[in-house]
């Protein structure tokens, strides 16, 4: 039976030593088989965070996120909602409704009219960087969310081509997506509409603005002013004589800027500025309607109420309404919203700018009830918000290697709180040359305002803003 046994003893040392390593040798494979599962398994995203608005939070949010990946999260999808494919400067809106001369050289006191190229900003070559060979970290899908359902974790999207509607999947969501213009006027993204849709109004009122003899601006709060004072600057009474336009600003109060609580001092500054202008304004007086004049002329009648209910009517070229906003906020449940007098229709967050009751869905900006909506705020909340959701990613990511391993519960490091500062601070432009506004209780100067915001409205740094490069005031993003 054991004849054919060699006898040599290497025989015996090679088959003992086989013995022993077949266990290592055995895990060894076993080891291999997981790594490749998991190598495998890496390809797709390990985690998708959709941000939802390309304006000024969703932009440098999708750029933070997909620059500062935690080295934790493998492989992190970071996928941008919106219907713009540009970023559209607003802040400087106002003056993007005067014709401008684009072959006028810059003009180190500040030019008036702003083209496109002043206002709008492609968003794809910046993020292009983060999509490196058969990584694909970032996606920007063009059109609006239509719906949210936050238990299935899944967003709805009309397509801006097609008519189609694409279905998306979240692990985190960020919700920015600010507020509309409810009369569709080309300050913000047109409602139902996009890039294109939104250069074409602004092309329009240019086109009309140009050949006007008068235009009248409705409205008393920031964008009111700011657009009125840019028309006065160009057409008002320092305009030659051949160029010069009547403007009419209506408002429903004393004096402009009352909504922002601004001081009775400031708010009159604002008043004789445009006055000087050549401004006529009518005061304690709404636009109740709006509707063509009769015959094959483009103007617009517009239908005065007084506040003692006294009506009449005053029929112009040009009506630019700036006033009345909606939050962007349709497509969420009413479950996730506000329904308090003061904040309804904003969505309901907590100090750590997460929403009540998920908190994977984070906001920021406008669609927030935390605070006042406006630029300064926004800005101060995703100076919290970026570092906070680091440390959340890296909570994800070191749970989910504990419940690999088969280890308690990890990654509960408290994400930052933001405690909004909610000084007043108000920047007012009347044109290039300056304007008036409000820090704290103290009148901010009409030098300051050149300075800071009226000679360029922000576009001086709107290239490397929408590129990833800073924020409103952090220049290392």
């Amino acid at each position: 039976m054991f004849d054919n046994i060699p006898s040599n003893p290497y025989y015996y040392l090679l088959s003992g030593l086989f013995v022993l390593a077949t266990p290592l040798l055995l895990r060894l494979k076993l080891s291999s088989s997981n790594s490749t599962a998991k190598m495998t398994a890496s390809t797709g995203p390990d985690h998708t965070v959709v941000v939802i608005g390309a304006g000024f939070v969703g932009v440098p949010m999708a750029h933070h996120l997909a620059k500062h990946t935690p080295v934790s999260v493998v492989n992190l999808r970071v996928i941008l909602v919106a219907p713009n494919e540009e970023m559209f400067w607003n802040v400087a809106s106002p003056r993007g409704f005067v014709p401008s001369d684009s072959s006028a050289p810059p003009n180190p006191k500040g030019n008036p009219g702003f083209g496109d190229d002043k206002l709008f900003f492609p968003l794809a070559p910046s993020f292009a960087k983060y999509n490196t060979g058969s990584v694909k970290r970032f996606e920007q899908v063009i059109g609006r969310a239509t719906s949210l359902d936050p238990d299935r974790q899944t967003i709805e999207v009309a397509l801006n081509t097609g008519g189609a509607v694409q279905t998306i999947h979240y692990d985190t969501a960020l919700i920015a997506t600010g507020t509309d213009i409810t009369d569709g006027t080309p300050f913000k993204v047109v409602p139902n509409g996009g890039v294109s849709e939104t250069k074409a109004a602004l092309a329009d009122y240019r086109a009309r603005v140009r050949t006007a003899s008068h235009i009248v601006v409705a409205g008393g709060g920031m964008t009111g002013v700011e657009v009125v004072g840019e028309l006065a600057a160009v057409y008002g009474a320092n305009a030659p004589k051949d160029k010069k336009k009547e403007i009419v600003f209506v408002i429903n109060e004393p004096a402009p800027l009352g909504v922002y609580g601004t001081k009775d001092s400031v708010r009159q500054i604002a008043t004789n500025r445009l006055k000087a202008l050549g401004v006529h304004i009518i005061a304690n007086t709404k636009v109740s309607m709006a509707t063509p004049a009769a015959g094959e002329g483009s103007q617009t009648v517009l239908s005065l109420t007084t506040k003692d209910g006294t009506s009449t009517s005053l029929t112009t070229d040009v009506y630019i309404p700036a006033f009345g906003t909606s939050f962007n906020t349709k497509y969420l449940p009413a479950k996730l919203l506000d329904t308090t007098e003061k904040n309804r229709g904003r969505v309901l967050t907590r100090a750590t700018l997460q929403v009540e009751g998920y908190d994977n869905i984070f906001v920021a900006g406008d669609a927030s009830n935390l605070q006042f909506p406006s630029l300064k705020n926004a800005n101060d909340q995703i100076a919290v918000l970026a570092p906070s959701l680091q440390i959340y990613l890296k909570n994800w990511a070191a749970a989910r290697g504990a419940k690999q391993n088969g280890n308690a519960a990890a990654g509960t490091t408290a994400l930052k709180e933001y405690k909004g500062d909610d000084t007043l601070i108000v920047a007012v432009s009347t044109g290039p040359a300056g304007g008036t506004g409000q820090f704290g209780s103290w009148k901010l100067f009409s030098l300051l305002i050149w300075a800071l915001k009226s000679r360029f409205l922000g576009t001086d740094k709107a290239a490397d803003y929408a590129s990833g490069k800073r924020a409103m005031t952090d220049t290392n993003w």
